[in-house]
C-alpha cells in the first residue's frame, strides 16, 4: 500500500505547527494519527482537538488508544477530543478484564461514518447487507 510511518518527537509534547506542516506535506498518503491521550509520558496535549483537526482537515483519520483513559474521566471524552477511533482499555480504570476489544471487555468505539464498517457477528446475521451495528464480540454475554 506503500505507506511509511512517520515518528513524531512528542518527548516534550506535540509541536502544533510542526505537526501541521507534516500533514499538509503528506496530505496525498495521510491515512491516520494513532495517538496516546493523555500521553503515556503524562502529557495532557492541550491542543489536541487542533491535533485531531489538521488530520480531518488533510483527509486522515484519528485513532485514540484509551490506555490511560482514568485520566479522562469526568473532564473529556474521545469524541470531544475528535478522535474517530478510541480503543478504551479499560483494565486500569474500571477493572475490567484486560484485553480491549477480546478477550477482555474494553470496547472499541468509533464515531458513526465508520460504524457501517464494523464487523458482524458470526453468529447473528444482519437483515440487511449492512453492518449489525456491533455491540460486543459476544452478543449474549461474557
Amino acid at each position: 500500500c506503500d505507506m511509511e510511518i512517520k515518528w513524531i518527537d512528542d518527548s516534550r509534547g506535540m509541536d502544533l505547527e510542526e505537526f501541521k506542516a507534516l500533514c499538509v506535506e503528506n496530505k496525498d498518503r495521510l491515512a491516520c494519527l494513532m495517538v496516546t491521550y493523555p500521553s503515556t509520558r503524562a502529557f495532557f496535549e492541550d491542543n489536541i482537538q487542533e491535533i485531531c483537526a489538521a488530520v480531518h482537515d488533510n483527509g486522515g483519520q484519528v485513532y485514540m488508544d484509551g490506555a490511560n483513559m482514568n485520566a479522562q474521566l469526568g473532564l473529556t471524552s474521545p469524541g470531544m477530543i475528535g478522535a474517530d477511533v478510541c480503543h478504551l482499555n479499560l483494565h486500569k480504570t474500571f477493572s475490567i478484564p484486560h484485553g480491549g476489544g477480546g478477550p477482555g471487555l474494553g470496547p472499541i468505539c468509533v464515531r458513526s461514518h465508520l460504524a457501517p464498517h464494523l464487523p458482524n457477528h458470526c453468529v447473528v446475521q444482519p437483515s440487511s447487507g449492512g453492518s449489525l451495528g456491533a455491540v460486543s464480540a459476544a452478543p449474549w454475554g461474557q
